[in-house]
């Protein structure tokens, strides 16, 4: 299950396929200059392709890593680093650099997640003066994070979560329990981690 969250709350629950569906289309990766009419149909592979090829099958075959069908759960880090909107730019780059994260959860007090803040948009204000590090005044992080912010439930499973990473170019995935609680944060090097230490999975071909 995945789901929305905004300022407001909760603002989307479904499955994967409803979700796709609520976002529409990921953001475009056209070249500047280029339209959505002359832009190359080829331009960037889809990176999913090989995940929605029906000739590979989506059921891992007997012998291979029982991991394979591993929840969300198994995966995360089970202790999220979050920020509040009464926070600032020099705070969240201090956490991100003391615990070597790429992301915060942002929440709005006492404890409601409202979006999700990434380095990227952090190092986009960040100036450095005389080996001090500052950041541009006027960018609260209100302004900055993602919004609204994807999260999944414990129970997804996460070739599930994977997939929505790679189609809507996200590095990580907030995690909630049954209570749409913040119960962890899915991450690529999370995913990345498992697939090191699986054993081999066979494709059909």
């Amino acid at each position: 299950m995945f789901k929305l969250f905004s300022s407001t709350g909760p603002v989307f629950e479904g499955n994967s396929d409803q979700l796709r569906q609520h976002l529409g289309a990921p953001r475009s990766t056209a070249q500047p200059g280029t339209t959505a009419q002359n832009a190359p149909a080829a331009a960037r592979p889809d990176p999913t392709r090989f995940y929605r090829n029906s000739a590979l099958g989506t059921q891992p075959q007997q012998g291979t890593e029982d991991q394979a069908s591993s929840t969300v759960a198994s995966l995360m880090s089970r202790k999220p680093i979050s920020i509040t909107t009464l926070q600032n730019l020099g705070d969240a780059w201090q956490l991100m650099q003391r615990h070597n994260i790429a992301q915060l959860v942002v929440m709005a007090p006492p404890l409601q997640m409202v979006g999700m803040l990434t380095r990227t948009e952090v190092l986009k204000c960040l100036m450095v003066r005389n080996g001090k590090v500052s950041f541009v005044s006027g960018s609260p992080i209100t302004e900055l994070m993602q919004q609204p912010m994807i999260a999944v439930s414990e129970t997804e499973d996460i070739r599930q979560a994977a997939l929505l990473m790679l189609e809507r170019d996200i590095n990580a995935l907030a995690v909630v329990d049954s209570r749409d609680q913040l119960s962890g944060v899915i991450s690529r090097r999370d995913i990345l981690g498992f697939l090191a230490r699986a054993r081999p999975l066979t494709l059909r071909a």
